[in-house]
């Protein structure tokens, strides 16, 4: 049993993560913290009561669950995200756009214009390319199964329809070949630049439990 927040349970999977029989232990998370801390704990549905995630802990069902890990040993519970980081220059003009927003119309935007910032990325899924750097992403989404199917991934390129990974989806790199990309993972705050990042999905390498239906 975990108490704790998002972050405890993270490091407690990750402890149990190459242990023998880590996918026999079941994990419970009892959430201790403020809401912003728990967003994972949410997402993977465990109650954000104290009391009903103890009883959940106590007669509960175990769900078994993927794992994503990557090449520098670190695991993914719930999923991960890479999205273009605002120019500086927009994110130290925001307050004074949230005012003017507030007092002038909205302008008008052509059609097919898009305001979200963008990044070249390269990203394999099993081997395969699902997009190159000769086109601008706006973001990509990692999630990891409980049901033991593939991982979903996600990417959203500026001007074209999402495109989503296919086959096992077992492995997922990513190749930021102009410039380092940030990636978020478990809702956790953006880690340190890298240029290459790969994922390898282990199934049901864990299980959590909560509440009966």
């Amino acid at each position: 049993m975990v108490v704790g927040d998002d972050r405890a349970l993270v490091r407690a999977v990750g402890l149990l993560h190459g242990e023998p029989g880590p996918g026999d232990a079941a994990v419970s998370l009892v959430p201790v913290g403020p809401v912003g801390s728990l967003a994972l704990a949410r997402s993977l549905g465990v109650p954000l009561s104290a009391v009903f995630a103890a009883r959940a802990a106590l007669d509960g069902v175990t769900r078994p669950r993927d794992l994503l890990v990557d090449d520098c040993g670190g695991v993914v519970l719930g999923g991960l995200w890479i999205t273009a980081p605002s120019p500086p220059a927009a994110r130290r003009a925001g307050g004074y756009r949230s005012l003017l927003r507030t007092l002038l119309p909205a302008p008008a935007v052509a059609p097919g214009a898009a305001a979200r910032p963008v990044q070249r990325l390269r990203v394999e899924v099993d081997g395969v390319v699902l997009v190159d750097e000769d086109r601008p992403v706006e973001d990509v989404a990692v999630r990891p199964r409980e049901d033991g199917g593939p991982a979903r991934v996600v990417v959203r390129v500026r001007g074209g329809a999402p495109l989503t990974g296919h086959g096992d989806s077992v492995t997922v790199s990513v190749t930021g070949p102009a410039a380092a990309f940030h990636y978020r993972a478990d809702h956790d705050r953006p880690g340190a630049p890298t240029r290459r990042r790969t994922w390898t999905r282990h199934p049901s390498a864990w299980s959590l439990t909560l509440p009966r239906p």
